[in-house]
Parts: C-alpha cells; sequence; structure tokens
C-alpha cells in the first residue's frame, strides 16, 4: 500500500499500488505509446505560420504588382516598405485573433472566421493609420492584396486541415482524453468524440464513481479508477486532457480538480449534458464568478427567414436559367433510353407536416414500385425505415450516372422557386416514413425540406436512419445563413466525391 494525494485536497488516503501497466485494456497501452499534444502541436503551429506567410507574401507580391501607376524608384521603395509592414501587420493580427490556437483550428468554421476576422481588421486599422498620419496608400494595392491574402489563407488552411485529419485516421497529431464524470455522460462524450474523429479527441479512459473498475462504458473506453483519483490517474496515462462530462460532480469537486492540475501541462475541459447546439446559440456570461450559460432558441421566423426565402428564390431562378439546356438533354436521355414520363413526381411532407408535389428526373423503371414488393427483404437499412439497396435493378443505366451525380435532383429548384422547398435543409421525408415518427423527430418538420442538406454533405444513402435524424435535427435547431453557405460548398465536393450516392 502506499499513501497517495487525493485529487481534490492534500488529504492522505490509502490507495492500492498502482503503476500504469497495471492498468486494464490494450486501448490504454495505446494511450500510454501515443505522442503528447505537447510534442506534435508546435509543428502544427510552424506548418500555419509558414503557409500564412507563404500567402501573405504571395498577396502583397501581387497587390504590389497591380499597382501600376508609380513611375519612381522612390514609388517603388515606399510600396516595397509598405508591403513588408502590412505584412507583418497582418501576421500579428493573426496571433491577435488566436488563429494559431490549436484547440480553434482543424474543426469547424472558427478557424475560417478568424482568417476573415483578421483580413477586415488589417484593413481598418490600415485605413485608421492612414487616415491619421495623412499618408496616401493607392487604394488597388488594398484592394488587391487584403482579398486575394485572405482567399489564399483560406484555401492554404483547408489543404492543411485535410492533411491533418489525413494524420488522424493514422492515429497521430491526436489529444488523448481522460473523461471524468458519470457514466452516461462519459459514455456521450466518447461517442461524440468517435464521430468527430477529424477534431483528433480520443477517450482513453473513465474515471466514474457509478461503474466498477475494469468495466468498459464503451468498447475501448476502460474504467480506470473513480473520480478522486483523476489527477493522479491523468499522469499516469500522460493524457492531454481531463475532460468533465455533465454536471454530476459539482462545483467543489471541479474546482479542486483543477487545483490538481495546475502545472500539470494537462488541459481542463467541461463537456455540459448540453448536446446538439450550435456555437452561435451559446454565450456565456459569469455572475460572481459563476459562468452561466445563456442558449439562444432556435429561430423559425423573422428577418433571416425572410432573407433566406429571397436567396432561395434568387438562387434557383439563377440555377435555373443557367442549367436550362442540361435540363433539356437529361430529360430527352431519360425519354430515349426508358419508357415513361422524363419527370418523377412523389408526395411528400413539408413545412408543418403540409404534404407537396416534388420533382426529380426518373431515374427508374416504370414498374418501380410495383416491383419493390419483391426486393424488400433485401433492404440495406437495418432499421427498415427507409429503403436502400446499392445495386437496385430498378434503376435505369442512365438513372445510375443521374443519381451518382445528385442530377436527377435538379428538377427540385422548381419546389425551391415555389416555395415548397428550400436550397439547404431536412431530408424531404415520405408520408408513411412520417407516421412511424416519435415526437422528437418531427422537428424535422418545423422547416422547409433542402435539395441538400447535412444529410447530404455527411454520407447521404451510407448514413443510418438514426444518424440521418440526428443531422436533420441538429440542422433544425442550429440553422443560420452562414451554415447554408457552407453546407452549399460542402454539397459541391460532395457531390463530386459521389460518397454514398445510389
Amino acid at each position: 500500500m502506499t499513501r497517495i494525494d487525493s485529487a481534490f485536497g492534500s488529504t492522505p488516503v490509502e490507495s492500492p499500488d498502482r503503476t500504469p501497466t497495471q492498468l486494464p485494456s490494450a486501448r490504454l497501452t495505446e494511450a500510454l505509446n501515443r505522442v503528447p499534444a505537447a510534442r506534435w502541436t508546435p509543428a502544427a503551429v510552424r506548418r500555419l505560420v509558414v503557409a500564412d506567410t507563404v500567402c501573405v507574401a504571395a498577396a502583397t507580391t501581387i497587390g504590389f504588382a497591380a499597382r501600376v501607376g508609380f513611375h519612381t524608384d522612390a514609388d517603388v521603395r515606399a510600396y516595397l516598405n509598405l508591403a513588408v509592414v502590412v505584412a507583418l501587420a497582418w501576421l500579428a493580427s493573426l496571433f491577435a485573433q488566436g488563429a494559431y490556437e490549436v484547440r480553434r483550428i482543424t474543426t469547424g468554421t472558427r478557424e475560417f472566421q478568424l482568417v476573415v476576422r483578421a483580413a477586415a481588421f488589417l484593413a481598418g486599422a490600415l485605413a485608421v493609420v492612414c487616415y491619421l498620419s495623412g499618408v496616401v496608400v493607392g487604394r488597388t494595392f488594398v484592394a488587391v492584396t487584403i482579398p486575394t491574402g485572405c482567399a489564399l489563407m483560406l484555401v492554404s488552411r483547408f489543404l492543411l486541415r485535410k492533411a491533418v485529419h489525413h494524420k488522424r485516421k493514422q492515429g497521430q497529431w491526436t489529444s488523448s482524453i481522460l473523461a471524468v464524470g458519470t457514466s452516461e455522460s462519459v459514455a456521450h462524450l466518447a461517442d461524440v468524440t468517435r464521430r468527430a474523429s477529424e477534431a483528433g479527441l480520443i477517450v482513453v479512459g473513465a474515471c466514474v464513481e457509478d461503474a466498477v473498475e475494469g468495466d468498459e462504458l464503451l468498447p475501448g473506453v476502460p474504467v480506470v479508477g473513480d473520480v478522486s483519483h483523476a489527477a493522479q490517474l491523468a499522469e499516469q496515462l500522460d493524457v492531454d486532457i481531463v475532460a468533465v462530462a455533465g454536471s454530476g460532480l459539482g462545483p467543489r469537486r471541479i474546482r479542486e480538480l483543477g487545483w490538481a492540475l495546475e502545472s500539470t501541462g494537462r488541459n481542463m475541459v467541461m463537456a455540459p449534458g448540453l448536446t446538439e447546439v450550435a456555437g452561435p446559440r451559446v454565450h456565456v456570461s459569469p455572475v460572481e464568478g459563476l459562468p452561466l450559460m445563456w442558449v439562444d432558441q432556435p429561430q423559425f421566423t423573422g428577418v433571416k427567414r425572410v432573407v433566406k426565402r429571397a436567396l432561395d428564390v434568387l438562387g434557383a431562378g439563377l440555377g435555373l436559367v443557367l442549367i436550362a439546356p442540361l435540363l433539356v438533354l437529361i430529360a430527352l436521355a431519360v425519354r430515349l433510353t426508358s419508357r415513361g414520363p422524363a419527370i418523377y413526381r412523389s408526395i411528400r411532407m413539408g413545412q408543418d407536416g403540409r404534404e407537396f408535389v416534388t420533382y426529380k428526373f426518373r431515374s427508374m423503371y416504370r414498374d418501380a414500385e410495383a416491383r419493390k414488393a419483391e426486393l424488400l427483404d433485401l433492404n440495406e437499412n437495418a432499421d427498415g425505415l427507409l429503403f436502400k439497396l446499392r445495386e437496385d435493378p430498378r434503376v435505369t443505366k442512365v438513372g445510375k450516372y443521374l443519381r451518382k451525380f445528385s442530377l436527377d435532383e435538379l428538377p427540385q429548384l422548381f419546389n425551391v422557386l415555389g416555395g415548397s422547398m428550400s436550397l439547404v435543409g431536412p431530408r424531404p421525408p415520405l408520408p408513411d416514413e412520417v407516421e412511424r415518427y416519435h415526437d422528437h423527430v418531427h422537428r424535422r418538420l418545423l422547416v422547409k425540406p433542402g435539395m441538400t442538406g447535412l444529410w447530404q454533405v455527411s454520407g447521404r444513402s451510407d448514413l443510418s436512419w438514426d444518424e440521418s435524424v440526428r443531422l436533420d435535427l441538429y440542422y433544425v435547431e442550429n440553422w443560420s445563413l452562414g451554415f447554408d453557405f457552407v453546407i452549399i460548398a460542402r454539397t459541391v465536393l460532395a457531390v463530386l466525391r459521389r460518397s454514398g450516392a445510389y
């Protein structure tokens, strides 16, 4: 027996001898061999700084070249000096905005927002300095340099993000987590981090008081001890993060856990029980040292919805004009290669449970519905709520190509123009599907269904029913105009990858 200081205070308590090699589960052995975040973080930051420096240098060079109004050597020297000052100020602005903090990069949209914010801050600061000092800077230089640099940095960070995600799929550049809380809250945290594997957060162990040591809350997430020994176990496992899941510990124990982790180099993260709520809806304000988390209600009406509808009309109208020749060619291909109409009409459930007719190019033979009964035993959807068959014999040759690139859905632009659908929204469900909804799933019908959505950019037909519902509900709860633009951009990539399209 050895005497070990409690993680919550300095009172000695009796505890059996414990060494890292005695801890259960092969997952823990893997955790002990993991490269700590303190070692790979500097490499990640260096890559970002180098990439941003190259982008800034390229942007200032292009801006310098675009400023063709100077003719004297003095002008050339002045703009060279200005380019150097702008480049240094730009990098300083990125540092000030927190664009090089690892916890803010490689996942989510926050990283890209910081890049845009730094560019906007630089433009504003440059304008103020020039006004106060009386220095005249060519508008061409500014108008070319800052937007170009911002665009280059967004692209470079996107490419670097993909490189980091590739490393994380190989088990590199990840952060190990010791989760502390109740069995339910820890299991939920582990499940969420596994779904978001690109974030590089891996729960390797749990400290809970409502489960037996050695049990696994999820495969690969063993209980390694109780809450009182969390700090000691975090040191033995050499984890990067100690995450408090849920709110079952109480303020005193959470505070004392924070004290125990001081000077250890390990981060402490609070993972509240609030789930499926996006960052813009959450605001934290302290009251007498108590951080209160305010959660804005989902917005289903108001000015933003009017703007969304205006963008739908503009986007659908412009899209129909631009792709009109393509629509005619596809319609001819459908009619000439199989008997039946070019357009397939289907009854779907829209906003507030109202039925509407959706339009798609016909991708199946005319007797597809009659043949469905004989194929039900081959349904690849385990829960049976949706019918999915990767090699469906009812799909025509042209239909396979249309589905592969989602071209069969282009006529839904008429639905968007007519107001029954939106460009972005939940998947439009069938009436018999809605009849089998659980109560909470009906929230999908609070907004208009969309031509594309989170389900489209996250796997399409490869998704399970539960995952499809979760993504649709997340969109309903956290909709925003910015979110729509992100989904549209991701849709282009998803269509080109053709994953889940059948």
